[in-house]
């Protein structure tokens, strides 16, 4: 069972991760990764249970990228919290690949990291460091309100001033007199 925050909200959820032992042949909802999948893509896509991707650091996701659409969710690790791959993947899942459902963090990741991720594109985030679930519980959010470029279209940022790379968070309060 694992914790997940979206949109402001926790739930539970179960998914078996898929391995070379199991296979498609695993019963309930799997997590597959991308190397697994693409042996047996149509194998894993005609299961009883929902199938979603896993893509490690490193992985290419666009090698998946004509079945992107039939998964419950793509999941990006974040194998540590100083390792920015998963930035980068949930980018171009967004960005160059157009896909438009769940992107889900996974991994050791930290709480800083969660409003970088949503500005890449992360939707939903599965919890595993109990600090992180105890400051999302507490409302903590630990944005940076001014940024050096702009973010993926579903996060909602105002231009600053007359510098038009220059984006400020719709959460960032305005100050006097700067």
């Amino acid at each position: 069972m694992a914790t997940i925050y979206k949109d402001g909200e926790f739930v539970e959820e179960t998914w078996v991760r898929a391995d070379s032992e199991t296979g498609p042949a695993a019963d309930g909802d799997l997590l597959v990764p991308v190397s697994l999948f693409l042996e047996a893509p149509e194998a894993y896509l005609s299961r009883t249970g929902k199938t979603a991707l896993l893509v490690e650091a490193g992985e290419k996701v666009g090698l998946a990228a004509e079945h992107l659409g039939k998964f419950a969710y793509v999941a990006v690790a974040f194998p540590s919290f100083a390792d920015g791959r998963g930035f980068s993947t949930a980018r171009d899942l967004r960005e160059h690949l157009n896909y438009q459902g769940d992107i889900r963090a996974v991994g050791s990741y930290i709480l800083d990291q969660v409003p970088l991720a949503r500005r890449c594109g992360v939707s939903s985030f599965e919890i595993s460091k109990p600090e992180v679930l105890k400051a999302l519980k507490a409302g903590e959010w630990p944005e940076v309100t001014k940024y050096l470029q702009p973010a993926f279209g579903s996060i909602k940022e105002i231009p600053e001033g007359t510098r038009p790379w220059a984006r400020r968070s719709h959460r960032d309060v305005a100050i006097a007199a700067e």
